[in-house]
């Protein structure tokens, strides 16, 4: 076919050869491509739901400890003479944003646990009861010392 103007001919390309730079991605290819996709794509996954599920183990435990300095903060408040220090030990469960949670109080004027009758040893435990992990589970401890006002004999 000639062009009037030029008088050149026009060739058009031929459909179905395939030249040496005209290379692309063959089947088997984008199928392993996709595999290694999905793999990490599982990994990722995987880590997302390891990380939320200590997550909320650190929060438990962030609690169980807010929860134990509440409890030891109104001990302090109490007056030495109390009758709430009359009390050995006392079990109780809290529930905080739906977890349940046991508070161990245990509180010594004995010589047995280092207290005396001037000093009590008060010891505040909180254990997430329906932790996600072992390690959450663990309590929280707060150990504290109370004296009585008294004047001591190096006062003068």
């Amino acid at each position: 076919m000639k062009s009037k103007a030029s008088g050149r001919k026009i060739t058009c390309s031929k459909i179905g050869k395939k030249k040496a730079s005209d290379s692309g991605f063959t089947l088997v290819e984008t199928a392993i491509a996709l595999v290694v996709m999905m793999v990490m794509a599982l990994a990722a996954a995987s880590l997302f739901v390891f990380a939320v599920q200590y997550d909320t183990g650190a929060n438990d435990r962030a609690i169980a400890l807010a929860i134990a300095q509440q409890r030891m903060e109104r001990l302090r408040r109490t007056r030495f003479s109390d009758a709430t220090f009359g009390t050995a030990s006392l079990t109780e469960t809290y529930t905080s944003a739906g977890h349940p949670y046991t508070i161990a109080t245990t509180i010594c004027s004995t010589s047995d646990c280092g207290g005396s009758a001037e000093l009590k040893v008060i010891t505040v435990q909180v254990t997430p009861a329906a932790a996600s992990s072992r390690w959450a589970s663990t309590p929280a401890t707060i150990i504290s010392r109370r004296s009585t006002p008294a004047l001591g004999p190096y006062f003068k």
